[in-house]
């Protein structure tokens, strides 16, 4: 009898017990949440339970101020994998930076875990179409005042063209002129006639 009590006791405190404790999250938004939160907070062991077995070697906290944030969105889901949209706001030498990636889980044993090595290479690729933008508006800027500073370079030569062409134009009418005027007071020759 004592023994039976004994272990209905500890059984009692067990339940207790697992029912104080917090469930762990266990469906892709909560987890990424936790995740994400935990990164944030630079909290890495509590973010490593949120990881893969494969990505716990390779983490690395990637965000780098107090003021980094993250905003999820979109889902799709399958029975064994998630991806998550996204938004990841990183400020860094007084410059924010934004890029969009996929927070990718995979659903083990029952328990959603995020798969940070593919989550990586998903920001990676982010990442690479932001320097991608980036270089392209640069180059756009620049064919832009190019393109600027050569239309003034051709409209000064039009113009130099323009004014050269009219001066030359004028020397022309002058020399016509002169020529008419030198024809004018020339003393006329008349033909001889001739009487039969």
């Amino acid at each position: 009898m004592k023994q039976t009590s004994l272990l209905l006791f500890i059984l009692w405190i067990g339940f207790l017990l697992q029912s104080c404790t917090p469930a762990k999250p266990n469906t892709p938004l909560t987890v990424a949440q936790a995740f994400w939160t935990a990164a944030l907070d630079g909290d890495v062991e509590t973010a490593k339970e949120y990881l893969t077995l494969q990505s716990q070697a390779n983490f690395k906290i990637i965000l780098s101020s107090r003021e980094d944030f993250i905003e999820l969105g979109e889902q799709n889901i399958t029975l064994s994998r998630a991806e998550i949209l996204t938004y990841l706001t990183r400020h860094k030498n007084n410059q924010v930076h934004k890029s969009a990636l996929r927070t990718i889980l995979l659903n083990q044993q029952g328990q959603w875990l995020v798969d940070f090595n593919q989550t990586r290479d998903s920001m990676l690729g982010s990442e690479l179409q932001s320097v991608i933008d980036q270089l392209y508006d640069s180059m756009r800027e620049t064919i832009d005042k190019g393109i600027k500073v050569m239309g003034e370079s051709v409209k000064k030569e039009l113009e130099d063209m323009e004014r050269s062409l009219q001066d030359t134009m004028q020397d022309l009418d002058k020399e016509l002129e002169k020529q008419e005027q030198h024809k004018n007071l020339s003393p006329q020759k008349v033909p001889p006639t001739t009487t039969l």
